[in-house]
């Protein structure tokens, strides 16, 4: 059997490596309070690229309508170019 020198060894490497292996798996994993603070962050970056995605949809909206407006303004033009200069379709 182990003589009481030889079973202290044992037992400080064995408390040892448990005490180093709780570190470490602590350390390695992030708490919940972490990662709420990143759950939080990613709900808010969400909210920003929706409000952007808002604000860029209006103006592509904008300026469809205005290059609606232009091309009907420049249709009118031909027309009444056509009909100046006496041209036909």
């Amino acid at each position: 059997m182990l003589e009481n020198g030889e079973a202290r060894k044992v037992l400080v490497a064995l408390a040892t490596a448990g005490i180093l292996g709780a570190w470490s798996f602590a350390a390695t994993r992030a708490s919940s309070e972490d990662i709420e603070s990143v759950r939080r962050e990613v709900e808010e970056v969400e909210a920003e690229a929706k409000e952007r995605h808002d604000v860029l949809s209006k103006s592509v909206e904008e300026i469809k309508r205005s290059i609606q407006t232009e091309a009907i303004a420049a249709a009118s033009f031909r027309a009444q170019v056509r009909e100046a200069l006496k041209i036909k379709k």
